[in-house]
């Protein structure tokens, strides 16, 4: 007998003993029951203590169900030992059950292995309101990540490049295709689950890769059957066992993956369903009843993710052996494309309408692979008359699928791989309603939109570029179908060879080069005309102008997107306003669209402008899109004055924020969680804010009400920042702290300067220019302070840091003996002075804005200041909790925000070559996220160039959080210090508002105060001007 056989192979003499023993014990069960009042289907009559096991075959029990099928009809009731389940067979029979019953079947049957590792958790083997919870918000997640969407279609396309440039690897010669499937599929579920994907050489992956698919093998094992059936017995079962270490694997790695995403946790910037899940769970932290707590988010992540790998994949490389087997099959998909898809171009999702052949032969693939043959198993929700039968509450039911898509009454040939199943008699695609290889009803694949996405964009875009052919001294005759089988039916053990197609080479790029008029040309070249040095400057760039030709004109593999045509040399610079790059990329998103190329000299950029696609690209396409490019003032600032163009070009970016890879992934981690651990966004911060703004109103008081300078306001927010840097705030008139502000101040007005930027452009001809070398000379007299601090910082190394330099100075020495340690001096120095200087312009400036725009506006500071009356009481200080109850206050420091534009951009560049809307981007190319253009988006604000609070106040003066309110970026790069900086400004704002009212200077009035002309630094300042506070009564 096949339980017999089954037994003999995997147990010893004394096991055998043991199993026999303990399965007396189930006698009484089976003898003693009493009658049911339920009417089950007929099947086979079980025997003692196995059931039926005697006519199933363990190894294949699909194929004994079809056979029992045929002899006891299309529903029946078979005994697995003493468990009792009712199978379904056909396709009437399942939908009848599946649709027509979906309530009364919509339960998830509890399967022992399941129960150990899940403990009815996450989304697959839960139950009740707690699978309908977390179901619906995972379907909805999904669809906000992407899914179904154009934008996952591009992230498919990219991770397919990426599985082509492997496939290629091997230059026609044999390889086994398992781990680099899984690996490629499974990168695309990681991305929506994590935000990002991994590299297929990745050693943590690929164990993750190999425990799942070792957990998939042994599921489906007659062991791990049999622990189901008789659960009590499984201390003689080792493979159970090993599932289970293998979850337990499994579950510790997403344990620390989310520990490191609650540390880089924020709100305004989900990466992916896990922080989605975590807002979720942050939503309902007060629900002592909320199903969103850990082990839901565990569970529904591992679900997703081996779901999300196993299944495509297996499919996908059914698909690649069936066309080892079948050649002409593959030679008629690739005869048409060549006829609906232009030479050179790659298959997209909207191409599939056009390629009817090749849809009814992916659809042929998943009717024949049939790789979940007996679904995953239902039971009863409820007692059920279904089919003349009374099936009681709590049976287990199981939807043979294969019984399904090889129904004889569906398909003309079931037992064939025959694509004609999918095709009328004009050869037009056809749809099957017997075609369920994602099950159908409440229980349906949850990831089927996903699956069918992928499986068209990988099959077709490999059957693009190659050939498939058995290896050497194989025929296809040799080619096994037979499948392996497990939880799911995957193809034997078996090497492919991919022969690229010679005619599939990308399109190369049209040359553009058209030259403009002359009196442009000259517009852009008269704020440098008077310096002689640029008279050699330009000499020297028209000595250039033949290489430029040599390597500008060469074809480009990358489609980029169209903009306007670069001049020789100059690029598109004749277009800009250097001083305000802003508003010109704003004039050439008129007429090119919010994606264009411009070419600033001989480097080319992409510019994205509008919220949608800013969004598109930082927050769905965040890893993509995560580097920055190397500009070359910030390499030399983060490598010292002394180092050489040569060098600086060949070093690793330091800090924190022009730095790329696992160096700034540690180094920003490293940083996020000791600002935390300082005090960022918590209480302990906000009362050293409160305590600096007591100091800063004493210093305002001291004027008298007379005139002073808005440069006055910088000292403040600025001692927060060196607080937390250095462990101690500075008094105003500190020799120290009045030359690093001096310094800072110097700093970003020559970041701003055209002739820097002319530097970054043409940095080979920094010889004939100075502007850089004086910016430099600045910054080293910045580091040479910082660097005492760390010197004092060494002395009395501890691991209760006081400051970020304790911090840094304590984990370098933590790191002494590691090799190759990312805390070094060079790195130290770097994310230090990274902290200096952005932690003390941003806040700082947009707190002048603020006091000059109530000024301009002394209707809204009189609003303002009445709505804080009503808060806080009198004598006492405005906390950060106050915001909530301050709707008006709170839309004004948004709107402050939002209408100084204060950083226009920060340049990223794309990771990895990118498919970005239609369009081919290169790795390492510069891309420009324009926030101007998503601050001032017409269709995102009703009246984006005038200061306007109402942006963020519904009709009944709630405040309203906008999406494309954006002035600290978003997705991974966004700005480190934004919790703390959104502190500072209410506090700040809130404290002066509630002690003084500004006014301008006597003999100037509000229409005097000029908004219209900032001056351009790194950042937009308000020009120099002056304030008076009064009082308040």
């Amino acid at each position: 007998m096949a339980m017999v056989k089954v037994l003999l192979q995997y147990l010893s003499t004394s096991s055998l003993l043991c199993l026999a023993g303990g399965l007396v014990a189930f006698i009484y069960f089976l003898t003693s029951s009493k009658k049911s009042i339920c009417s089950l289907p007929p099947g086979p009559p079980p025997l003692p203590l196995i059931g039926n096991l005697n006519v199933v075959d363990l190894k294949k029990p699909f194929q004994s169900l079809m056979e029992l099928s045929e002899k006891y009809g299309n529903i029946f009731t078979v005994h697995f030992g003493p468990r009792k389940a009712v199978v379904l067979a056909g396709y009437e029979t399942i939908k009848d059950a599946l649709l027509n019953h979906a309530e009364e079947f919509g339960e998830r049957a509890e399967i022992p292995i399941f129960r150990k590792t899940a403990q009815g958790n996450g989304i697959v083997f839960s139950h009740g309101e707690l699978w309908k919870t977390m179901r619906r918000f995972t379907l909805s997640t999904l669809r906000d990540f992407g899914v179904g969407k154009k934008t996952i279609e591009v992230r498919i396309l990219e991770e397919l490049n990426f599985l082509i440039n492997y496939f290629e690897s091997h230059q026609g010669k044999p390889f086994d295709t398992k781990v680099i499937l899984n690996s490629a599929v499974s990168n695309v579920i990681c991305s929506i689950l994590f935000g990002e994907r991994f590299e297929y050489e990745d050693p943590i992956f690929l164990t993750l890769l190999k425990l799942l698919n070792e957990n998939t093998k042994l599921l489906g094992s007659p062991m791990v059957q049999l622990y189901n059936f008789y659960p009590s017995l499984g201390f003689l079962f080792g493979a159970p066992k090993t599932v289970l270490r293998n979850v337990d694997e499994l579950n510790a790695f997403l344990e620390k993956f989310f520990k490191e995403h609650r540390q880089e946790f924020n709100e305004n910037n989900l990466t992916g369903f896990v922080d989605a899940f975590l807002m979720k769970q942050q939503q309902e932290s007060r629900n002592s009843h909320t199903h969103f707590h850990n082990k839901n988010l565990l569970f529904s992540t591992l679900d997703l993710f081996a779901a999300g790998t196993e299944t495509t994949s297996t499919t996908v490389r059914w698909g690649l052996l069936l066309m080892m087997k079948y050649p002409e099959i593959q030679r008629r998909i690739q005869e048409e494309m060549d006829q609906v898809i232009e030479p050179g171009q790659m298959p997209t999702l909207e191409d599939r309408k056009k390629l009817p052949y090749t849809d009814a032969v992916i659809h042929e693939i998943q009717r024949f692979s049939n790789i979940v043959p007996m679904s995953v198993s239902r039971s009863t929700s409820t007692d059920v008359n279904f089919r003349g039968y009374m099936i009681p509450k709590g049976t287990e039911v199981i939807p043979l699928l294969t019984s399904v898509l090889n129904d004889k009454s569906h398909w003309e040939t079931p037992d064939q791989f025959n694509p004609c199943h999918f095709l009328d008699a004009d050869g037009s695609f056809t749809r099957k309603e017997a075609f369920i290889p994602f099950s159908i009803g409440r229980r349906a694949c949850i990831g089927e939109g996903l699956a069918k996405m992928e499986l068209f964009l990988f099959f077709v875009g490999l059957l693009r570029k190659f050939i498939f052919q058995p290896p050497p001294g194989v025929a296809k005759a040799d080619l096994d179908l037979t499948a392996d089988v497990g939880f799911t039916l995957n193809p034997m053990p078996h090497l492919i060879c991919a022969v690229p197609q010679h005619s599939c080479n990308m399109n190369v790029g049209e040359a553009a080069g058209h030259f403009l008029e002359i009196n442009k040309t000259m517009a852009f070249l008269m704020p440098f005309i008077s310096d002689p040095a640029f008279i050699c400057l330009l000499c020297a760039l028209l000595l250039l102008g033949a290489f430029y030709f040599s390597t500008g004109s060469k074809n480009s593999p990358f489609k980029l997107p169209p903009g306007p045509p670069p001049l020789p040399i100059i690029g598109n610079l004749h277009l800009l306003d250097i001083r305000r790059q802003d508003k010109s990329l704003l004039k050439l998103a008129e007429k090119y669209g919010p994606v264009f190329t411009l070419h600033f000299g001989s480097q080319k950029a992409v510019v994205l402008t509008g919220y949608e696609a800013v969004k598109e690209a930082l927050v769905n396409f965040t890893d993509e899109f995560v580097d920055r490019p190397p500009i070359p003032i910030f390499e030399q600032i983060q490598h010292g004055n002394g180092t050489s163009h040569r060098r600086v070009s060949k070093a690793l970016s330091l800090g924190v924020f022009f730095s790329n890879g696992e160096l700034w992934r540690t180094t920003r981690r490293f940083t996020v969680s000791s600002m935390r651990n300082l005090g960022m966004g918590k209480k302990l911060i906000e009362e050293k804010i409160l305590e600096e703004l007591h100091l800063l109103i004493e210093t305002i008081k001291s004027f008298r009400g007379e005139p002073f300078s808005l440069k006055s306001f910088n000292a403040a927010p600025t001692n927060i920042t060196f607080l937390m840097l250095f462990g101690d705030r500075f008094d105003y008139k500190d020799p120290t702290f009045v030359t690093l502000l001096r310094l800072i101040d110097e700093v970003m007005v020559l970041l701003g300067s055209p002739f820097l930027h002319f530097f970054n452009f043409y940095p080979f001809l920094g010889l004939f220019l100075k502007t850089h070398k004086i910016l430099l000379k600045k910054i080293e007299d910045v580091r040479i302070i910082l660097r005492n601090y760390i010197q004092i910082s060494r002395q009395e190394i501890s691991e209760n840091s006081l400051s970020y330099i304790d911090a840094l100075v304590f984990k370098q020495h933590e790191e002494t003996n590691k090799k190759d340690s990312l805390f070094h001096d060079e790195n130290i120095i770097a994310s230090v002075l990274d902290l200096v200087m952005a932690g003390t312009e941003t806040t700082a400036t947009t707190l002048q804005w603020a006091i000059l725009l109530m000024m301009k506006y002394p209707e809204i500071q009189k609003k303002v200041q009445e709505e804080i009356g009503t808060v806080v009481q009198s004598g006492s200080q405005a906390t950060y909790e106050d915001r909530k109850n301050m709707p008006f206050t709170n839309a004004v420091i948004h709107e402050v925000q939002r209408f100084i534009t204060l950083l226009p951009h920060v340049p990223r560049c794309t990771s990895v070559d990118t498919h970005f809307r239609g369009y081919f981007l290169p790795k390492g190319i510069t891309v420009i996220p324009s926030l101007t253009s998503v601050l001032l988006d017409k269709t995102q604000w009703e009246t984006p160039h005038e200061f306007n609070p109402n942006h963020f106040l519904d009709a009944d003066g709630k405040f309203v959080k906008k999406e494309a309110f954006l002035p600290f970026s978003t997705g991974r790069r966004n700005c480190i210090g934004e919790s703390l900086a959104k502190m500072e400004l209410f506090l700040f704002f809130v404290g002066l508002l509630q002690t003084f009212t500004f006014q301008p200077l006597p003999g100037v009035t509000e229409s005097d105060l000029d908004l219209t002309v900032p001056q351009t630094t790194f950042t937009l300042r308000p020009q120099p001007q002056s304030a008076c506070a009064v009082l308040c009564e």
